[in-house]
């Protein structure tokens, strides 16, 4: 009998059996060491020959090497090399980690003969290709002991091969590319692989896949999704056949920047029990929110913003007492915020540290017991329509690192005591609203922010000093803060630092110090203050510079130390003298330039290099953060035209002809050249050169000559203003000639001076128009009026009838010139014109009655010409100049009519310069009657005295009897008048 103390002999082999089992596991799971053992191959230096000979030839494939990571690529022995591990038992190579190298060149063929590769990483190498040409290569299909393949960021073209479907063991796979190049049509693939966890296509166009929801539903071992910007759309078969109810094990989906709307999020999510991470942000979801949406009771992360989401919030999200991030913005949420807040989660020990509805429909104030919510570090209710004061409850969040309530309707006071305990506060943004800011200068906040907006609120009067201990802010917008104050010296050296400084449209006075040439300020605006003085320095970095509507003096400052980061350049109005330098020439990513309203002379210079090679590296590096303009590149380094699109140089004293500089600049799309001493002739190279101009201002200048034909040749132009030169012959047909105008067309002419989250601080062209008979600035987000002026020059000929777009032109002004014929029949079909004024020129005829068709016309002037005829009544033409509307048509003798006293003929339907010619005739015709009868009657009394003696000698007597009578008379007279004065001689 076996002791009892012993097991049972199959107990024993069973055991025995499970502890070597155990043991080979642990061999298996044990780290790899890329130093470790490795039996004998037949291989020197314990390398398989052919693999290192594949790892050689992969190396000769790449041309750049940043970091140089495969310097350690030499030897024999190709396991110790940077990114290399083998296996122990084996030799072979089984990983391949060159992540984020920097490497540019191309990854040969020689990959497939690593045969046993599990790991290969390639990614964050955006200049790296793999395969000929960046096609992803077949014969990854052939490598089938990959578990991880990771590509992402990796130059890819053409179609994903079906061939990855081979992968059977693969966990991982990360294709997602920025380029958005690479491309499937057929899905079907992915089914194979089984065991995959982890899917990452983003950005990989899928848009024409079919039944994609279904075949990622096959996945059930699938734990994170990523299909960001695919451009994939619901399916009506999934939606129908119900919920995708495998993906069970589903924790994180990524369908962001795509077309899915509201049902298809639902299917996707309704069987994802497990799900914490969910972005559908910038998709097609529209309507309300699901209730569906509380059962996810693992979520953490729900961002959904740029969506079209209307209403309120389902309440059911108060079960989401696990989510940290809740992201709405962009949307259109609707409602009071105390409903919002009170169906947000809220669960008792609230986990919820992010809060972002900025830019929606939401009214109301922010409640008291917002201080419930203990975990908020970000509060984004910006762009809304919430009115009120800021509650001091927002004091009680010690966790808040951020808070956005800028761009409301809210008001009141604020004071220490709303953020004297929020220390780790960092970003503040309380722009455009009605705040006014009492804190007592000597206090000390307790936070260190980095970005901070006020705009529109009320600081002032004086400076604020307590931003004198916010030595780490790197944002700062503070425009229109009613500060009227002197720059303190301190605020120089606080802010050397910051990258953004917006102090625009207050009334802060002082100098521009030296120490401006040390700033790290890449944006700064001081436009529309009081400083005064010469601007010696500028920030090195510098981008974009407004220095606009103040009051300094001395030349234009040119001394920048790197041109080739300028972009922006507003210097207007002000008393800056010179000349343009020929700096402006290195200043090849420049867009806007305004130095327009100030002291500036000469002619602008020449820029005969443009064009030319800035760069040799083979790595450029960062360029500018706005940066705009046309980039060409080519093997033998970097082409950069110049970009200049807005160019502002009005109201000056330059002078010259129109500047052959401008050539070169074809993005142009504004030209401001107006009140200076430009003469000469438009050139023909216009239509060519700036084929993309919409403005062009020339109005008070000394040109002359012809105006081009060329000028139809610019399709965009919808706004010209030639006026006070001295332009002569005729008035091209079809001047203004854009075949995209329409009444609804809006050409943008807007530069932003930056961008951020309080960044509504927007600089756009300004046009000075003479329009309805008055100068005015014409300011906008979008300039789209439609404007022709050509008044005050020598101009000849008859108007054109078809001189501009008959849907899109506003004002239209021939005005003092020699114009002459008919003014157009076809006038009446611009059916948006605001403004007419076709005064002191020589026109003729009738007025055509199509006038009384524009409904939107509210200025005319028709006087001073020699029009004729009974002036149209009805419609706009009846509520023209109230105050006096005979003045829009005096000067013409031949109109008559209403608003004029002079009366046309009784029946008033025949033709008016008919009735002037018969007026005429009857005039004539009476005073030659008259004439005709005063002749004949003299005669017919002269040649009776003359032939009839008895009537001669009759005449003779009465005569002489009416004579003494006459005399007797007089004389009688005389004698009494004399008498009766006493007068004596």
């Amino acid at each position: 009998m076996s002791n009892s103390k012993h097991l049972p002999q199959k107990q024993e082999m069973l055991l025995r059996t499970l502890s070597m089992f155990t043991f080979a596991v642990l061999l298996l799971l044990l780290p790899t060491k890329t130093t470790g053992y490795k039996p004998d191959t037949g291989q020197h230096g314990g390398c398989i020959a052919r693999e290192r000979e594949a790892l050689l030839s992969i190396k000769a494939g790449i041309t750049y090497d940043r970091d140089e990571l495969l310097s350690s690529w030499q030897g024999q022995d190709c396991c110790r090399w940077f990114g290399i591990r083998c296996s122990n038992r084996t030799g072979h190579v089984i990983k391949l980690n060159l992540r984020t190298g920097y490497l540019e060149g191309e990854i040969s063929c020689s990959l497939k003969a690593l045969e046993r590769l599990q790991h290969l990483d390639l990614s964050g190498n955006h200049n790296l290709l793999v395969g000929p040409q960046g096609r992803l290569p077949h014969f990854l299909g052939s490598l089938y002991n990959l578990r991880y393949l990771n590509l992402s960021g990796v130059i890819c073209y053409g179609p994903v091969p079906h061939q990855l479907g081979n992968l059977s063991r693969l966990l991982f796979l990360g294709l997602g590319y920025d380029s958005g190049q690479l491309y499937s049509t057929d899905l079907s693939w992915l089914r194979q692989l089984t065991s995959l966890t982890y899917l990452d296509m983003s950005n990989v166009n899928v848009s024409t896949v079919t039944g994609w929801m279904n075949t990622v539903n096959m996945l059930s071992s699938l734990e994170v999704l990523i299909l960001s910007g695919c451009g994939v759309s619901g399916d009506d078969n999934t939606v129908h056949s119900g919920p995708l109810s495998n993906l069970t094990r589903l924790k994180i989906i990524d369908l962001s920047f795509n077309y899915l709307e509201i049902s298809d999020a639902v299917s996707l999510v309704t069987g994802a029990t497990s799900l914490k991470y969910l972005d559908l942000q910038n998709n097609c979801v529209s309507g309300l929110l699901p209730a569906e949406l509380g059962n996810l009771s693992s979520l953490e992360v729900f961002q959904m913003s740029e969506n079209y989401v209307k209403g309120m919030i389902p309440g059911t999200l108060t079960n989401l007492c696990n989510l940290k991030i809740f992201e709405l913005a962009w949307n259109s949420v609707e409602g009071n915020i105390m409903e919002l807040l009170e169906r947000s989660p809220n669960c008792s020990g609230s986990k919820l540290q992010v809060l972002n509805l900025g830019h929606n429909n939401i009214t109301g104030s922010l409640p008291d017991w917002i201080h419930h919510m203990t975990s908020l570090t970000t509060i984004d209710f910006g762009f809304n329509w919430l009115t009120g004061t800021l509650t001091s409850a927002i004091g009680t969040l010690f966790n808040l690192t951020y808070l956005d309530l800028g761009y409301n309707h809210m008001d009141g006071l604020i004071t220490e005591e709303h953020f004297s305990k929020l220390s780790d506060l960092q970003h503040l943004h309380l722009s455009a609203n009605s705040f006014t800011m009492e804190w007592n200068s000597d206090w000390v906040p307790p936070f260190r922010l980095n970005t901070l907006g006020l705009k529109s609120c009320s600081l002032g009067p004086r400076f604020p000093r307590w931003l004198k201990w916010q030595k780490n802010i790197s944002s700062l917008f503070m425009s229109n803060a009613s500060i009227a104050d002197t720059m303190p010296d301190w605020f120089w050296n606080v802010f050397s630092q910051a990258v953004i400084l917006d102090l625009s449209s207050n009334n802060i006075s002082g100098t521009l110090p030296a120490a401006l040439g040390r700033m790290e300020v890449s944006f700064l605006d001081l436009s529309s203050n009081r400083f005064s003085g010469s601007v010696q320095q500028v920030p090195p970095h510098i981008v974009a510079l407004d220095l606009s509507r103040n009051i300094l003096s001395g030349p234009l400052p040119w001394n920048f130390q790197q041109p080739m980061l300028v972009q922006i350049l507003l210097l207007s109005n002000n008393y800056f003298t010179g000349t343009i330098s020929t700096s402006i020439c290195l200043m090849k990513f420049l867009s806007v330039f305004d130095v327009g309203n100030n002291m500036i002379t000469g002619e602008l210079p020449q820029c005969p290099n443009v064009g030319s090679k800035v760069y040799e590296s083979p790595s450029l590096g960062p360029l500018p953060p706005i940066m705009v303009s046309p980039i060409t590149v080519n093997c033998s380094g970097m082409q950069i035209s110049m970009s200049l699109r807005t160019l502002r140089l009005n109201n000056n004293n330059l002078s010259g002809e129109f500047p052959s500089l401008l050539q070169n600049f074809s993005e142009l799309t504004f030209i401001d050249l107006g009140q200076n001493k430009f003469s000469g002739s438009i050139p023909n190279w216009i239509g060519m050169k700036l084929a993309q101009l919409g403005i062009l201002r020339l109005r008070s200048n000394m040109f002359s000559g012809y105006i081009p034909t060329q000028l139809r040749e610019l399709g965009h132009l919808q706004y010209l203003d030639l006026a006070y030169n001295n332009f002569s012959g005729t008035i091209p047909q079809s001047l203004v000639n854009m075949d995209s105008v329409t009444d609804t067309t809006e050409r943008e002419y807007q530069y932003s001076l930056y961008s951020g989250p309080d960044s509504s601080t927007d600089l756009y062209g300004i046009i000075s128009a003479v329009i309805k008979g008055q100068e005015r600035e014409y300011i906008g987000e979008y300039m789209y009026m439609v404007s022709l002026d050509l008044s005050c020059n020598h101009l000849t000929g008859d108007i054109p009838t078809s001189i501009g777009p008959k849907k899109g032109l506003v004002n239209m002004n021939l005005s003092r010139n020699h114009l002459t014929g008919k003014i157009p029949e076809n006038i009446g079909s611009m059916h948006l014109l605001e403004s007419l004024d076709l005064s002191y020129n020589e026109l003729s005829g009738e007025i055509p009655s199509s006038l009384s068709d524009l409904t939107s016309l509210s200025y005319l002037n028709l006087s001073y010409n020699n029009l004729s005829g009974r002036i149209p009544t009805g419609h706009q033409l009846d509520t023209l100049s109230t105050t006096d509307p005979a003045s829009m048509y005096i000067g013409n003798i031949g109109l008559c009519g209403p608003p004029l006293p002079k009366n046309c003929s009784e029946n008033g339907t025949v033709p008016s310069h008919f009735r002037v010619r018969k007026e005429g005739s009857d005039i004539m015709t009476f005073y030659f009657g008259l004439s005709m009868g005063f002749v004949v009657g003299l005669w017919i009394v002269f040649c009776s005295l003359l032939f009839n003696k008895t009537w001669r000698a009759s005449y003779y007597r009465l005569f002489d009897k009416m004579y003494e009578k006459i005399y007797v008379f007089v004389v009688l007279n005389w004698a009494r008048m004399v008498k009766d004065t006493d007068i004596t001689f």
